[in-house]
């Protein structure tokens, strides 16, 4: 089913409103330069790869620019600049997080892959990925998926070889544009439990019912910025990403897609049930 959202100022106002009530106030969500170590966690080799700076886009709402140089040290091993919001570990139960990312028109075409986005676990298991990637590769947006149910210890431990692995083309990467990225994720290593949907844009692109869809004892964390699980192939990338935000049970995609920093610009979307 398709319910059509038409976006007046003043059904949008009211709209907003509504949503902000079933979006989590207490994790995530926007706050200043000065108050960011407050709500979030930052990996990078210079703070200063972080700043708050107002929408590319001419919103006017305040988001995030993250950049990596290559010149620059590595952390936990890969060159980075990304961050997660403080006090935020599911490890199963049913959660809603918004992520966005818009690529900047001086964004340089390469193979090799650059992390916007991901859904991080606390796993023990360090060599397996995480259960959700989006990511820029060559000139394409796509997603990836990863999971397990076997357990990381024991004589069956999960590897990065028997784990269950699935890649979603999402089309030709598009820059100066917002890519908005709302997941309802119903969290379950056990074989049949889990269940996973993803709207990019208000399109619904992905949905899996009574499947595996992280690691045995994995807790999930949200993360949004600049990754690079090889090497960058350039000397410096940035992004602009939105704050993070995530939902409960009474949230729908609604809720978090009003607000996203597309919500500010689409006259009257069609979100796929």
């Amino acid at each position: 089913m398709k319910l059509l959202w038409q976006a007046s100022l003043l059904s949008g106002l009211v709209f907003s409103a509504a949503a902000s009530a079933q979006v989590d106030p207490s994790v995530g969500g926007t706050v200043s330069q000065q108050a960011f170590g407050s709500r979030y966690a930052l990996n990078s080799a210079n703070p200063a790869n972080l700043l708050v700076v107002a929408d590319p886009a001419g919103s006017g709402r305040s988001v995030l620019k993250t950049t990596v140089k290559d010149a620059q040290s590595a952390v936990d091993g890969i060159k980075r600049t990304d961050f997660y919001p403080l006090n935020e570990a599911s490890a199963s139960g049913l959660r809603w997080y918004a992520i966005s990312v818009y690529i900047p028109s001086d964004w340089t075409v390469h193979p090799y892959p650059a992390v916007v986005a991901q859904m991080d676990t606390s796993t023990s298991a360090t060599n397996l990925a995480a259960p959700l990637s989006l990511l820029v590769r060559g000139s394409t947006l796509e997603l990836n998926l990863n999971s397990n149910y076997r357990g990381t210890s024991g004589a069956d431990v999960a590897t990065a070889a028997n784990s269950a692995a699935e890649v979603l083309k999402l089309g030709p990467l598009v820059t100066s544009k917002w890519y908005c990225l709302v997941i309802r994720s119903d969290w379950s290593p056990s074989l049949g439990r889990g269940a996973i949907t993803m709207w990019m844009n208000g399109e619904k692109v992905y949905n899996a019912n009574n499947s595996t869809n992280s690691y045995f004892g994995a807790a999930h964390v949200p993360r949004a910025g600049l990754m690079f699980p090889g090497l960058m192939g350039v000397t410096e990338r940035s992004v602009y990403t939105d704050f993070i935000r995530m939902g409960g049970v009474n949230t729908t995609v609604l809720n978090m897609y009003a607000v996203t920093p597309c919500a500010a610009f689409v006259t009257g979307p069609t979100i796929q049930w």
